[in-house]
Order: structure tokens, then sequence, then C-alpha cells
């Protein structure tokens, strides 16, 4: 097991810190299969022991980069759910913004487009817990949505469950089919128009 940077001393979070900035450009680059300890440690100028002493294996580091990328991720996701948007254009922006912001998270993108998380385990609990986030955030919009009048949903719980289901089987077509943002957009407002026309009352 890592050690946590709230264990740390300032000096030893900081070579923690460098630690997971090489190596999330090192997998970025060249991917988690290729990127070896001893390329995490050239980069930045050490011993390979070093990184030992903050992370058990390489495995252990990606663990790491994959959750600060997830942080970054559900940090802007509350924002939208805490906004003052109505819930149907909060809907529509929650969506946008989670897969604008993927879409810049170079190791998270990767591992969607290889479905990392069905061939190393050692990511299942990352996508758990992002899953159960996101079915909360989601509730909790689709909650006000009905409450206002705005949706037609009985089973809110299930509600959101479903829409998260979709948002994650139109990560790789939606990656895969993108050249920019611009691009991304502009299919995703395609997708909310239907996404929409079974959830707004008439």
């Amino acid at each position: 097991m890592s050690l946590e940077s709230s264990s740390l001393t300032p000096s030893q979070d900081a070579n923690r810190s460098a630690i997971l900035d090489a190596a999330r450009d090192l997998f970025a680059r060249y991917g988690f299969k290729k990127t070896t300890m001893e390329d995490i440690a050239m980069a930045l100028r050490k011993g390979k022991s070093s990184l030992y002493y903050y992370f058990k294996n390489k495995e252990d580091i990606f663990q790491a980069v994959i959750d600060s990328e997830s942080e970054i991720l559900f940090k802007k996701l509350k924002e939208v759910v805490d906004s003052d948007l109505n819930p149907k254009d909060k809907l529509r922006n929650y969506v946008i913004v989670r897969m604008q912001t993927i879409s810049q998270l170079a190791n998270y993108q990767k591992v969607l487009k290889e479905d990392f998380y069905g061939e190393y385990n050692f990511l299942g609990a990352n996508r758990k817990k992002g899953e159960s986030v996101e079915e909360a955030y989601l509730k909790t919009i689709l909650e006000v949505g009905v409450r206002n009048g705005v949706f037609n949903i009985r089973d809110i719980q299930l509600g959101a469950m479903s829409i998260a289901v979709v948002l994650r089987g139109l990560e790789i077509p939606l990656f895969r089919g993108s050249t920019s943002v611009q691009d991304l957009s502009g299919q995703l407002d395609n997708i909310l128009n239907i996404f929409f026309y079974g959830l707004v009352k008439n």
C-alpha cells in the first residue's frame, strides 16, 4: 500500500507529488504497460529504490495517478451539481463538463479507451467508487427536476443509475470518434436531445 499524502512531511509530500507528476506524463505518453519503474526513476534522476519508499510497485503508482485525475473530474462535476442552473440545463452541463474533463485527463481517458478496468483488477475499487459518486450526483439533479416538475421519473434511483450506465457506454465510442472538444460538444448535443425527449414533460 502506498504512503498517503496526509501521513507525510512537507518534504516527503513534495517527493511523492514529483513521482506522480513524472509518472503521469510517462503513462500518458507510453501507456501503463510500456512504462517501467526505471523510466519513472530516470525521469526524476533518482534511484529506483526511492520510488519504493512511497509506492510498492508500478500498479500502485498508476492507481494513485488515476485517483488524482478522478478527483479533478468529480470536483468539476460537483461544481455543476451545486450550480444555480435549472435541472434540465444542469444535466446537460453535467454531461458536457464530464466528457470535456475526461478528454483532458490523459490517463483517465486512456484507461477508458483501452478498457483497463476489465483487464487490471487493481483499478476496480476506483471504478466502483466513481460509479457510486456519479449516481449520487445524478440522483441529486433528478430529484430537483422531479420536485420542480421538469422531469417525469417515477424511480429516481433507477433513473440516475440508467443515465450513469448510458454515459459510461458513450465514453469509448465518443472518444474514438471525436477530434476536438468542439466536435465532442456537438455529438453530446445530439445525444442529449434524445435524452431529454424521454425525460422532459411536454
